[in-house]
């Protein structure tokens, strides 16, 4: 059963302004905490996700290059989720002959060939120059704020960033502590058991 992509992610960014909201201030279970603080241990909880569960979903941009019309992939990309390019950007299709290696005839116009193995993506003449946007699973889930992490991970990461934050500072009620460990291993492990059944493509 696919997930559709648009409503399937939430960028860190969101995920920090929302635990500020809801988990910060006067009366919440973090009374005072810095924006620099929470974006730390977002990042750390994002690494206790393996890589093979838990994708990110980044965008590259730039444009479409002269001859050979080859573009190489960002260096963190795992998985092309789609290609827009064009004045204005419009969706590009995957050329039917996207079998390695590169085919002597490059892919109609409109149409992109990936060869994951040179880690490129060819496009025809006819669109050299044209801005192109590239969506992508990525690799980079604690390098960028703006990357976007599957929302069923969501729930599972403000429980690990809440007991982050709170085992880090004194005096916190270690009964606290413990009730929070449990929970937190209990939600991260539901949600790479229910990532690893998703398909994001």
């Amino acid at each position: 059963m696919s997930t559709t992509i648009s409503n399937a992610f939430i960028s860190i960014n969101d995920i920090v302004n929302n635990f500020i909201i809801s988990y910060t201030g006067p009366g919440k279970i973090i009374p005072d905490s810095k924006r620099t603080e929470i974006i730390f241990h977002a990042r750390r909880c994002l690494q206790e996700f393996a890589y093979e569960t838990l994708k990110s979903k980044m965008t590259d941009t730039g444009n479409i290059p002269a001859n050979p019309y080859i573009y190489p992939f960002p260096t963190d990309l795992v998985a092309i989720i789609k290609i827009l390019a064009g004045n204005p950007l419009v969706e590009f299709t995957q050329s039917n002959n996207n079998v390695a290696p590169i085919p002597t005839t490059p892919p109609a116009a409109g149409q992109y060939f990936v060869d994951y193995t040179a880690k490129t993506i060819l496009f025809n003449s006819a669109d050299t120059g044209d801005a192109l946007s590239i969506e992508y699973l990525s690799n980079a889930l604690t390098t960028d704020e703006t990357a976007a992490i599957p929302k069923l991970a969501e729930e599972a990461m403000y429980v690990c960033m809440v007991y982050a934050i709170l085992s880090n500072r004194e005096n916190t009620n270690p009964n606290t502590l413990q009730r929070l460990l449990i929970e937190k291993t209990d939600k991260l492990e539901r949600a790479k058991s229910r990532l690893v059944f998703t398909n994001f493509s």
